[in-house]
Protein backbone atom coordinates (compact mmCIF):
# COMPACT_ATOMS: atom_id res chain seq x y z
CA UNK A 1 0.00 0.00 0.00
CA UNK A 2 1.34 3.47 -0.65
CA UNK A 3 -0.60 6.63 -0.06
CA UNK A 4 1.14 9.64 -1.14
CA UNK A 5 0.90 12.99 0.68
CA UNK A 6 1.24 15.86 -2.06
CA UNK A 7 0.00 15.27 -5.71
CA UNK A 8 -2.49 17.69 -7.78
CA UNK A 9 -4.71 15.79 -10.46
CA UNK A 10 -6.56 17.43 -13.03
CA UNK A 11 -9.86 17.23 -11.33
CA UNK A 12 -12.68 19.60 -12.64
CA UNK A 13 -11.70 22.98 -13.43
CA UNK A 14 -7.96 22.47 -12.08
CA UNK A 15 -6.76 21.28 -15.57
CA UNK A 16 -4.67 24.06 -15.94
CA UNK A 17 -3.30 23.97 -13.06
CA UNK A 18 -2.52 20.50 -13.52
CA UNK A 19 -0.57 21.51 -16.99
CA UNK A 20 1.32 24.04 -15.66
CA UNK A 21 2.46 21.98 -12.81
CA UNK A 22 3.81 19.49 -15.10
CA UNK A 23 6.75 21.33 -16.00
CA UNK A 24 9.68 19.11 -14.66
CA UNK A 25 11.71 20.03 -11.15
CA UNK A 26 15.11 19.85 -13.10
CA UNK A 27 14.09 23.38 -15.33
CA UNK A 28 14.47 24.88 -11.59
CA UNK A 29 17.42 22.93 -10.59
CA UNK A 30 19.55 22.29 -13.66
CA UNK A 31 22.20 20.16 -12.02
CA UNK A 32 19.55 17.73 -10.91
CA UNK A 33 19.61 14.82 -13.21
CA UNK A 34 16.99 15.38 -15.70
CA UNK A 35 13.91 13.48 -16.16
CA UNK A 36 10.79 13.59 -18.60
CA UNK A 37 7.97 15.40 -17.45
CA UNK A 38 4.66 13.65 -16.58
CA UNK A 39 3.22 11.59 -19.44
CA UNK A 40 -0.48 12.12 -17.90
CA UNK A 41 -2.34 14.82 -19.56
CA UNK A 42 -6.15 13.53 -18.01
CA UNK A 43 -7.57 12.42 -15.07
CA UNK A 44 -8.01 9.32 -16.30
CA UNK A 45 -4.13 9.14 -18.04
CA UNK A 46 -3.39 10.20 -13.71
CA UNK A 47 -6.19 6.88 -12.06
CA UNK A 48 -4.25 4.51 -14.99
CA UNK A 49 -0.36 6.21 -13.63
CA UNK A 50 -1.38 5.60 -9.99
CA UNK A 51 -2.30 1.83 -10.50
CA UNK A 52 0.24 1.06 -11.99
CA UNK A 53 2.41 2.54 -9.60
CA UNK A 54 0.69 0.52 -6.66
CA UNK A 55 -0.36 4.24 -5.18
CA UNK A 56 -3.84 3.14 -3.62
CA UNK A 57 -4.18 6.66 -1.92
CA UNK A 58 -3.72 10.70 -2.31
CA UNK A 59 -3.89 13.88 -0.54
CA UNK A 60 -4.28 16.83 -2.41
CA UNK A 61 -3.06 20.08 -1.14
CA UNK A 62 -5.94 22.80 -1.49
CA UNK A 63 -4.79 26.11 -3.09
CA UNK A 64 -7.57 29.51 -1.96
CA UNK A 65 -11.11 30.59 -3.16
CA UNK A 66 -10.22 31.64 -6.49
CA UNK A 67 -11.38 29.85 -9.06
CA UNK A 68 -9.28 26.90 -11.01
CA UNK A 69 -7.69 26.69 -7.91
CA UNK A 70 -10.61 26.82 -4.97
CA UNK A 71 -11.33 24.91 -2.53
CA UNK A 72 -15.24 25.04 -3.46
CA UNK A 73 -13.84 23.47 -6.81
CA UNK A 74 -12.33 20.45 -4.76
CA UNK A 75 -14.72 19.78 -2.37
CA UNK A 76 -17.28 19.21 -5.31
CA UNK A 77 -14.72 16.80 -6.29
CA UNK A 78 -13.83 14.94 -2.94
CA UNK A 79 -18.08 14.92 -2.05
CA UNK A 80 -18.77 13.14 -5.30
CA UNK A 81 -15.33 10.80 -5.35
CA UNK A 82 -16.94 7.48 -5.17
CA UNK A 83 -13.49 6.00 -5.54
CA UNK A 84 -13.10 7.29 -1.59
CA UNK A 85 -8.87 7.30 -3.13
CA UNK A 86 -8.17 10.87 -2.20
CA UNK A 87 -7.86 13.32 0.98
CA UNK A 88 -8.54 16.94 0.34
CA UNK A 89 -6.94 19.43 2.70
CA UNK A 90 -8.38 23.74 2.82
CA UNK A 91 -6.18 25.45 1.15
CA UNK A 92 -5.61 29.09 2.71
CA UNK A 93 -2.97 30.71 0.21
CA UNK A 94 -3.62 34.28 -0.72
CA UNK A 95 -5.64 35.06 2.01
CA UNK A 96 -5.57 37.07 5.34
CA UNK A 97 -5.47 35.21 8.57
CA UNK A 98 -8.97 36.48 9.42
CA UNK A 99 -10.51 35.18 5.53
CA UNK A 100 -8.33 32.01 6.50
CA UNK A 101 -9.67 30.97 9.64
CA UNK A 102 -13.76 31.82 8.32
CA UNK A 103 -12.51 29.62 5.18
CA UNK A 104 -11.43 26.93 7.85
CA UNK A 105 -15.03 27.45 9.56
CA UNK A 106 -17.01 27.15 6.31
CA UNK A 107 -15.87 24.02 4.94
CA UNK A 108 -14.14 21.61 8.30
CA UNK A 109 -17.81 20.83 9.42
CA UNK A 110 -18.63 19.69 5.98
CA UNK A 111 -16.06 16.63 7.17
CA UNK A 112 -15.23 16.18 3.58
CA UNK A 113 -11.45 17.60 4.57
CA UNK A 114 -9.07 16.15 6.17
CA UNK A 115 -6.70 18.91 6.96
CA UNK A 116 -5.80 22.73 6.19
CA UNK A 117 -2.58 23.46 4.00
CA UNK A 118 -0.70 26.47 3.30
CA UNK A 119 2.37 27.85 1.46
CA UNK A 120 3.21 30.75 4.25
CA UNK A 121 4.50 33.57 2.18
CA UNK A 122 0.62 32.94 0.40
CA UNK A 123 -0.52 34.52 3.70
CA UNK A 124 -1.11 38.12 3.91
CA UNK A 125 -0.02 40.25 4.86
CA UNK A 126 3.80 38.61 4.70
CA UNK A 127 4.27 37.22 7.95
CA UNK A 128 6.71 35.28 9.90
CA UNK A 129 5.80 31.53 10.50
CA UNK A 130 6.24 31.51 14.36
CA UNK A 131 4.26 35.50 14.83
CA UNK A 132 1.20 34.95 17.18
CA UNK A 133 -0.74 36.67 14.30
CA UNK A 134 -1.22 33.21 12.90
CA UNK A 135 -2.97 31.29 16.42
CA UNK A 136 -5.64 31.96 15.20
CA UNK A 137 -5.81 29.55 12.09
CA UNK A 138 -3.82 26.80 14.64
CA UNK A 139 -6.81 27.40 17.16
CA UNK A 140 -9.21 26.37 14.05
CA UNK A 141 -7.12 23.28 13.17
CA UNK A 142 -7.17 22.37 16.30
CA UNK A 143 -11.18 22.81 16.68
CA UNK A 144 -11.66 20.60 14.25
CA UNK A 145 -9.12 18.62 15.16
CA UNK A 146 -7.03 18.98 11.57
CA UNK A 147 -3.90 17.98 10.64
CA UNK A 148 -1.65 21.52 8.97
CA UNK A 149 0.70 21.10 6.28
CA UNK A 150 3.14 23.89 5.52
CA UNK A 151 5.31 23.69 2.56
CA UNK A 152 9.60 24.91 3.86
CA UNK A 153 11.39 24.48 1.18
CA UNK A 154 14.63 26.97 -1.16
CA UNK A 155 11.53 27.56 -3.60
CA UNK A 156 9.66 29.90 -1.48
CA UNK A 157 12.50 31.95 -0.73
CA UNK A 158 13.19 31.50 -4.57
CA UNK A 159 9.70 32.91 -5.63
CA UNK A 160 8.96 35.19 -2.73
CA UNK A 161 11.07 38.57 -2.61
CA UNK A 162 10.05 39.02 0.74
CA UNK A 163 11.12 35.47 2.16
CA UNK A 164 14.73 35.66 3.77
CA UNK A 165 16.90 32.31 3.29
CA UNK A 166 16.27 31.58 7.09
CA UNK A 167 12.36 32.43 6.56
CA UNK A 168 12.18 28.60 5.59
CA UNK A 169 13.89 26.79 8.52
CA UNK A 170 11.96 24.59 10.34
CA UNK A 171 13.38 25.94 14.03
CA UNK A 172 10.45 28.37 13.88
CA UNK A 173 8.01 25.80 13.96
CA UNK A 174 9.02 25.40 17.82
CA UNK A 175 6.95 27.49 19.30
CA UNK A 176 4.20 26.25 17.13
CA UNK A 177 5.12 23.09 18.13
CA UNK A 178 5.14 23.62 21.97
CA UNK A 179 1.65 25.46 22.13
CA UNK A 180 -0.50 23.21 20.39
CA UNK A 181 0.49 19.21 20.40
CA UNK A 182 -2.39 17.98 19.75
CA UNK A 183 -1.92 19.42 16.48
CA UNK A 184 0.01 17.06 13.62
CA UNK A 185 2.24 19.44 11.44
CA UNK A 186 3.30 18.22 8.55
CA UNK A 187 6.23 20.02 6.72
CA UNK A 188 6.10 19.78 2.67
CA UNK A 189 9.71 19.68 1.26
CA UNK A 190 10.72 19.05 4.73
CA UNK A 191 12.57 22.42 5.12
CA UNK A 192 15.31 21.88 2.29
CA UNK A 193 17.86 22.52 2.63
CA UNK A 194 17.48 22.90 6.44
CA UNK A 195 17.19 18.87 7.03
CA UNK A 196 19.02 18.35 9.90
CA UNK A 197 17.22 21.30 11.88
CA UNK A 198 14.14 19.57 10.40
CA UNK A 199 15.16 16.53 11.73
CA UNK A 200 15.91 18.53 15.24
CA UNK A 201 12.86 19.13 15.78
CA UNK A 202 11.00 16.49 14.82
CA UNK A 203 13.17 14.26 17.67
CA UNK A 204 11.96 16.57 20.24
CA UNK A 205 8.33 17.22 18.87
CA UNK A 206 6.15 13.71 18.29
CA UNK A 207 3.67 15.79 16.32
CA UNK A 208 6.04 17.06 13.42
CA UNK A 209 6.20 15.11 10.50
CA UNK A 210 8.76 15.74 7.26
CA UNK A 211 7.38 14.90 3.67
CA UNK A 212 10.27 15.65 1.65
CA UNK A 213 8.84 14.43 -1.56
CA UNK A 214 10.73 15.29 -4.73
CA UNK A 215 13.90 16.81 -2.42
CA UNK A 216 14.75 12.85 -1.67
CA UNK A 217 16.58 13.74 -4.74
CA UNK A 218 18.79 16.44 -3.39
CA UNK A 219 21.62 16.14 -1.16
CA UNK A 220 20.34 15.72 2.35
CA UNK A 221 18.48 12.14 1.83
CA UNK A 222 20.91 10.31 2.98
CA UNK A 223 20.19 12.46 6.27
CA UNK A 224 16.54 11.38 6.59
CA UNK A 225 17.31 7.84 5.68
CA UNK A 226 19.51 8.10 8.42
CA UNK A 227 17.28 9.58 10.96
CA UNK A 228 14.60 7.04 9.99
CA UNK A 229 16.58 4.26 11.07
CA UNK A 230 17.31 5.81 14.59
CA UNK A 231 13.83 6.24 15.62
CA UNK A 232 12.34 9.15 13.53
CA UNK A 233 10.58 6.20 10.85
CA UNK A 234 7.14 7.07 12.31
CA UNK A 235 7.67 10.71 11.24
CA UNK A 236 8.69 10.96 7.68
CA UNK A 237 6.32 10.45 5.08
CA UNK A 238 6.13 9.52 1.21
CA UNK A 239 5.16 12.04 -1.02
CA UNK A 240 5.73 12.58 -5.13
CA UNK A 241 4.63 16.30 -5.51
CA UNK A 242 3.13 15.18 -8.93
CA UNK A 243 2.82 16.22 -11.43
CA UNK A 244 6.02 18.25 -10.87
CA UNK A 245 8.14 15.46 -10.13
CA UNK A 246 7.06 11.93 -12.22
CA UNK A 247 5.59 8.78 -9.97
CA UNK A 248 8.78 6.98 -11.27
CA UNK A 249 11.47 9.46 -9.69
CA UNK A 250 9.32 10.17 -6.46
CA UNK A 251 9.23 6.33 -5.81
CA UNK A 252 12.89 5.50 -7.01
CA UNK A 253 14.43 8.22 -4.59
CA UNK A 254 12.74 6.79 -1.14
CA UNK A 255 13.45 3.20 -2.41
CA UNK A 256 16.68 4.16 -3.28
CA UNK A 257 17.50 5.92 0.42
CA UNK A 258 15.40 4.45 2.68
CA UNK A 259 16.08 0.90 4.16
CA UNK A 260 13.35 -1.79 3.83
CA UNK A 261 12.35 -1.98 7.55
CA UNK A 262 11.37 1.73 7.62
CA UNK A 263 9.50 1.48 4.23
CA UNK A 264 6.03 0.42 5.71
CA UNK A 265 5.88 3.06 8.02
CA UNK A 266 7.11 5.75 5.28
CA UNK A 267 4.97 4.87 2.69
CA UNK A 268 1.65 4.52 4.40
CA UNK A 269 0.89 3.71 8.11
CA UNK A 270 2.24 7.50 9.24
CA UNK A 271 -0.58 9.03 6.40
CA UNK A 272 -2.71 6.36 7.85
CA UNK A 273 -2.59 7.67 11.69
CA UNK A 274 -2.43 11.22 10.61
CA UNK A 275 -5.74 11.32 8.12
CA UNK A 276 -7.74 8.58 9.94
CA UNK A 277 -8.72 10.81 12.87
Amino acid sequence: MIIDFKMKPPIPKWEELFKAGRTPVTKLFSNLPDFEPTASETFDDVIKEMDEMGITKAVILGRNNSPGSSNEELYEFLKNDDSDRFYGFIGIEDMTVEEAVETIEEYAPTDVFSGVAVAPTKIEPHTKIDDESLHPIFDACVKYDLPFCITLSMLLTLNDEEADYDYINPKHLIPVLHKYPEMKVIVSHAGWPFIQEGIAVAMHFRNLYLCPDFYMGFPGAEALADAADKGLEKQILYASCYPNAPYDYALNQYRKYFSQEVMDSIMHKNAERILNR
